[in-house]
């Protein structure tokens, strides 16, 4: 029986080759999911210890322990210590990932302190941190062996006035009372890497610690009275190691650990919760945009294997008629089925690891690049995917044989070979049906749209069926469109039938009578170019939308974020001086005069800002002081697709600040809430640096409004803000814009940031580390996995919908036309020229063909913008001054017609060609046979 099915499946080679391909592309889709979401989580996962480390500016993989021991249980620090490696030992035993640093501090509750050239009553602890000498660096150093020595950080030693070789004298508690102990600073250090991993707390952390030796630490325990000893224990871990297969396993550990141990704690847990939120949008992103491609493989698979089996029903008749059982029949088919699906999953999976890859590697619709895919391996579920969906392929091609397979040949003359039968869906109107639903949908997520935005922002799963609802829409939108083709078809045939040549008047008789089983190839042509179309249009608005609110919060092309340092002095009379040191900005300036900038500038950014006018007033504004000539000339301001986010060109706005050296330029969010108006006066106040005192106003300034904008360069007017529950609120930021020169007599020095506005073809590349560029961001943006799977799903969706509609379309016209050989013989027979045997295939071709790809480019066209704006929530969540504008590339538009024009173009060679091969006398001949 193998090689009967083997010499079944050689007679109709070329039919079944394309049904392996469709079987093969929909395994591929099939695998691609776990290699996807695998790949696809732990880049999210690398991303979010990144951006943890970017954010919290610590280490992202850490565990600690801080408390207090007895002393009568650790009489000296090694104990102590010995104690906290047990601890390490403990948790990287079950969390099996490897050590990349420990840091352990153990510290003496200490006193108050009098030093030798400063004030007294300052508050000093004894500590000993074992990694000091190999971590730090040290700035000066004095000895003097008569007292016991000690180290001090630079921060100790500018807070509190202290330098190299002056003493400290420490009242420590002892038994009978205080006791004095001199300390001589020896050493004063820095670190040598602030952002080695080891420093999980600074030296700046420790400010008020004085750090000495084992031995002296040692010492110090016996002077003491107190009972307790005090530590710290941070273990720094290789998140690199954490990835989706052990990510839940560990936070299990690390859960089971801080239920045992109170003092334990770790910054894992928080960042791996929020990538098991992440991952479940994940899956049900990559579902949602698979299953529309799935459901287009089913199509033309069912396409194929309905056309196979149409031309082996006779085969069927024969094999029943000679005893065949109908399981034997079903068993045969299987067999055949199955013969196909092992190639097609054989092939499937090497296609889809090819074609996971591919779509990883893209930054943007039909964009494939070079970047790192390294997280994208195979995994061994792609097995798993794979059999059961050659299971499900051997299904659903076998399972229509079992109803072929009740007919004999003395059955065959009572049924038709053309179904006359009204289709259920046609029926019960399921189109009318699921178009309301679809419109319905539709309208209650609009409605939704704040909320949905607050979820997407708190990491919330995302509802799939809002993805879906598109593709619901083209199906339903798909029926009725077939519905009133056939509609159209009866009304033309009614209309001129009296006046229709023979071929003509036989065309449209043909259509009548086949126009329910046709239907079939409508809804796919229908569906493939209104996919096609809407995955094209959803991918460049997403990307573009995207890019454009990157430049415009970016401002200019790029920020390089200088360090400052803040000096902060202890006064006498208990007050607080501080100063910031300008870095050099002539080397900025000299960018320009090398031809790399066209434009470099100071902007001076504080978003703790208070500002009143009248009655009344808002706290938390955002101040840009600015020279505006060099703003001018430096700063882009990204309009929207329509050029409304200001009145007038936003240059006229600089002007009007110019004119005024204490005017001021305000958001419009700013006026409209304060009641203010172009001339008007208000007063706004500025704080001390955090480091010196949270909520100290050091001075304020009364300044005229002289213009008022919707939008301005880096100003972003909503943010949003997570409170202690995980709740998102969106909060508008107010923007006051200032002159330089002005600001900082009034304010004196405070941190500013340099903009850059670069030289045509020059790159941010080799300038400086601390750089922030708009395309730095873009292409983080790109990287990022969610962008990244959705366009890669979208890119990989519209090239299967190219492929499969031109195989599809071609192959469905051949077919038809070989079943019609007769038809067309007798025609020839009957006196029918070639040329009328043309036009009559060319009106069916207007009909069954042309008509869908023009209702499929409308309703494709139709979705995109009832729909675009719609799931654009998913990408970008945040309100903003540039609204969501969609976005059509006649580049795609034009591929896909022209693929499409072109299989129209060869099937219709194919069949010029296929009817001039064929003779009348064969034919007729057929005719008889049959």
């Amino acid at each position: 029986m193998f090689g009967f099915v083997i010499n079944k499946l050689k007679n109709r080679k070329w039919l079944n080759l394309c049904l392996l391909m469709g079987v093969a592309l929909f395994i591929a889709l099939f695998v691609c999911h776990p290699m996807f979401e695998k790949g696809a989580g732990n880049q999210i996962l690398d991303r979010l210890f990144t951006d943890h480390a970017t954010q919290q500016n610590e280490f992202p993989a850490r565990m600690s322990r801080e408390g207090t021991y007895a002393v009568a249980d650790y009489p000296d620090s090694q104990s102590v210590l010995d104690k906290l490696s047990g601890y390490e030992k403990k948790w990287t035993e079950y969390v099996d990932i490897n050590k990349v640093s420990s840091q352990q501090l153990i510290t003496l509750s200490g006193g108050r302190a009098d030093t030798e050239f400063g004030g007294p009553n300052n508050y000093f602890t004894i500590g000993y941190l074992p990694g000091l000498s190999e971590y730090a660096d040290v700035v000066k150093s004095q000895t003097d062996t008569a007292t016991f020595e000690c180290s001090i950080s630079e921060k100790t030693m500018d807070h509190y006035g202290l330098v190299a070789g002056e003493k400290i004298y420490l009242h420590v508690p002892d038994g009978s009372g205080k006791k004095e102990i001199s300390f001589v600073i020896s050493q004063i250090c820095r670190e040598k890497d602030i952002n080695d991993p080891y420093w999980a707390k600074t030296l700046s952390d420790m400010g008020d610690v004085i750090f000495v030796s084992q031995d002296v630490f040692d010492e110090m325990m016996q002077y003491y009275s107190e009972d307790n000893i005090s530590y710290s224990d941070f273990l720094m871990l290789d998140y690199r190691q954490i990835n989706t297969e052990n990510a839940s396993l560990y936070d299990g550990y690390m859960e089971q650990f801080k239920d045992a141990d109170k003092l334990y704690n770790d910054n894992i847990r928080d960042t791996l919760e929020r990538f098991f939120t992440q991952q479940k949008t994940i899956k049900l992103m990559l579902w949602a945009l698979e299953l529309p491609c799935l459901v287009l493989l089913i199509l033309f698979i069912r396409m194929i294997s309905a056309q196979i089996l149409s031309l082996e029903e006779n085969d069927i008749l024969v094999l029943r008629s000679r005893g065949a059982t109908k399981l034997q029949v079903f068993i045969l088919y299987l067999q055949q089925s199955g013969i196909i699906a092992f190639a097609g999953c054989v092939l499937g999976i090497v296609l889809g690891y090819i074609m996971c890859r591919a779509a990883a590697s893209t930054d943007g619709f039909l964009r494939f690049t070079a970047k790192d895919i390294s997280t994208y391996k195979f995994v061994w579920q792609m097995l798993v995917y794979a059999v059961a969906a050659a299971v499900i392929m051997v299904l659903f091609i076998t399972v229509p044989v079992w109803k072929k397979s009740k007919d004999a040949i003395s059955e065959r003359s009572s049924r038709g070979r053309i179904s006359k039968k009204k289709p259920l869906w046609e029926k019960c109107f399921i189109d009318v049906i699921l178009l309301a639903l679809s419109a319905y949908l539709l309208y209650n997520y609009n409605k939704q749209k704040s909320t949905l935005a607050i979820s997407v922002l708190e990491n919330r799963s995302i509802d799939p069926v809002m993805i879906l609802d598109n593709s619901l829409f083209i199906f339903a939108a798909a029926l009725l469109c077939v519905r009133l083709t056939g509609l159209i078809i009866l009304l033309v045939d009614r209309l001129f039938k009296k006046h229709f040549s023979p071929a003509m008047y036989a065309s449209f008789l043909q259509l009548k009578r086949t126009r329910y089983n046709q239907g079939f190839l409508a809804v796919f042509l229908i569906m493939t170019v209104a996919g096609g179309i809407f995955d094209a249009n959803m991918a460049r608005t997403m990307n573009s939308n995207m890019e454009k609110r990157i430049v415009y919060n970016v401002g200019c092309d790029a920020i390089y974020n200088e360090d400052f340092r803040l000096r902060i002095q202890k006064n006498k009379d208990g007050s607080v001086s501080w100063m910031y040191d300008e870095p050099d900005f002539g080397k900025y300036e000299s960018l320009k005069n090398e031809g790399i900038c066209d434009g470099v500038t100071r902007v001076l950014e504080d978003e703790r800002v208070d500002i009143s006018a009248g009655s009344g007033s808002v706290s938390d504004a955002y101040l840009m002081a600015i020279n505006t000539k060099e703003f001018g000339e430096t700063a882009k301001l990204q309009s929207d697709q329509n050029d409304d986010i200001n009145d007038s060109h936003w240059f006229n706005y600089l002007n009007e600040l110019a004119k005024e050296p204490d005017g001021v330029i305000i958001s419009s969010n700013l006026a409209k809430d304060l009641g203010l108006k172009v001339g008007d006066s208000l007063n706004y106040s500025r704080y001390v640096p955090e480091a010196v005192d949270e909520d100290q106003i050091y001075a304020s300034e009364n300044v005229k409004v002289c213009a008022i904008v919707k939008g301005f360069p880096g100003y972003e007017r909503y943010t949003y803000e997570t409170d202690a529950d995980k709740n998102v609120t969106e909060q508008e930021k107010y923007l006051i814009v200032a002159n330089y020169a002005t600001v900082v007599e009034k304010f004196g020095m405070t941190p500013y940031s340099v903009w850059m506005n670069l030289s045509k073809g020059k790159t941010v590349d080799d300038i400086y580390k601390n750089l922030t560029s708009a395309q730095q961001l873009i292409d983080e943006n790109k990287n990022s996995a969610t962008v990244q799977i959705t366009n890669g799903m979208f890119t990989l969706s519209f090239i299967l919908s190219l492929i499969v509609c031109s195989v599809g379309f071609l192959l469905y016209w051949v077919m038809t036309l070989k079943q019609r050989e007769l038809q067309f013989g007798i025609y020839r027979a009957m006196g029918m020229r070639m040329r009328e045997v043309k036009a009559m295939l060319l009106n069916e071709q207007i009909f069954l063909s042309f008509l869908p790809l023009l209702a499929g480019a409308g309703i494709g066209i139709t979705a995109t913008a009832m729909f675009v704006r719609l799931i654009s929530i998913i990408y970008l969540p945040q309100k903003h001054n540039i609204g969501v504008n969609v976005y059509i590339y006649p580049s795609d538009m034009l591929e896909l017609t022209g693929v499409l024009f072109v299989a129209v173009a060869v099937c219709y060679v194919v069949i010029s060609r296929l009817l001039k091969s064929m003779k009348i006398a064969q034919a007729l001949r057929l005719g008889e046979d049959s």
